[in-house]
């Protein structure tokens, strides 16, 4: 059995008090959704069913309704550090790669582009049309502190009220720490938390980082915590040459999401923190 880790899930539930004397838990059946990659090297694996599968929540198991492999269309939000320390080649390895990505996404997915250096400017609106997309990559210079926090957190209030079928990403791209941001990371954490949205880092570090002491040099302890809470996963780039390659692991995964799909029907309802576990069967 392969043991498949994903993000803690947070569960808000009303508490029901039938007797002011004797109050009582009302039991429910709330449809939670779970996301999970499964990937075989850089490819998604296929053929996948709920029998393949076993969710437990808190430990208790949980009946697996159905699992959809790729058929959900990406709700794609790429938020880019565009912030003075990218300019010259690193900007325009950037570009290259993120022009690369926008290519590579179907044409049932949406995509939206969020900048920011100190000011935070949404580029482009949720679109299907490529050509605003690669129009304002093309055009975007760097310049600036960074603004990491305060972008993320407008990013966060981009998601749709209504996403329908589509799943809600945020990819973020970043080289350093915050320098000039409103917010403090712990807000940001706790509205990632609240979001819902599935969080992927790429972060740009210096190739001497490993066993110096700097911190300026050092990967940034907020990005991992935040994939991390967003339920997805950080990539390091040593070099801007590798950043087309990472955005292609980044959208490879997200092909590989399986929406799990399951009704709990054994816990109270109260206020909880939970953590849920997919374990893939042996096939």
């Amino acid at each position: 059995m392969r043991r498949v880790p994903i993000a803690a899930l947070i569960a808000a539930m009303s508490l029901a008090v039938i007797h002011a004397q004797q109050p009582t838990f009302r039991a429910g059946v709330d449809v939670v959704r779970v996301d999970v990659s499964v990937m075989n090297g850089l490819s998604p694996v296929a053929g996948l069913k709920a029998q393949n599968f076993v969710v437990t929540d808190n430990g208790v198991p949980q009946t697996l309704d159905s699992v959809s492999l790729d058929t959900v269309p990406l709700n794609l939000l790429m938020v880019l550090d565009t912030s003075g320390s990218l300019a010259g080649e690193r900007l325009s390895n950037l570009i290259e790669a993120m022009n690369g990505l926008v290519k590579s996404l179907r044409a049932e997915d949406t995509a939206a582009l969020v900048t920011f250096s100190e000011p935070i400017r949404l580029a482009v609106k949720a679109t299907k049309d490529r050509a605003p997309l690669i129009a304002a990559l093309t055009g975007l210079t760097a310049d600036g502190s960074t603004s990491v926090n305060d972008a993320i957190f407008l990013a966060l209030q981009l998601r749709p009220v209504d996403a329908g079928e589509s799943r809600p990403v945020l990819l973020l791209f970043s080289d350093g720490r915050d320098t000039s941001s409103w917010l403090r990371s712990e807000h940001v954490i706790e509205a990632t938390r609240r979001s819902g949205m599935l969080v992927h880092v790429v972060e740009l570090v210096a190739e001497e980082w490993m066993g110096m002491r700097g911190a300026e040099i050092r990967p940034s302890t907020f990005l991992g915590t935040l994939a991390d809470t967003g339920g997805g996963r950080r990539w390091f780039a040593k070099s801007s040459r590798d950043l087309r390659e990472l955005f292609g692991k980044a959208l490879n995964e997200l092909r590989a999401l399986l929406a799990h799909v399951f009704a709990e029907r054994r816990f109270p309802r109260r206020l909880a923190r939970r953590e849920s576990v997919v374990e893939e069967r042996a096939r």
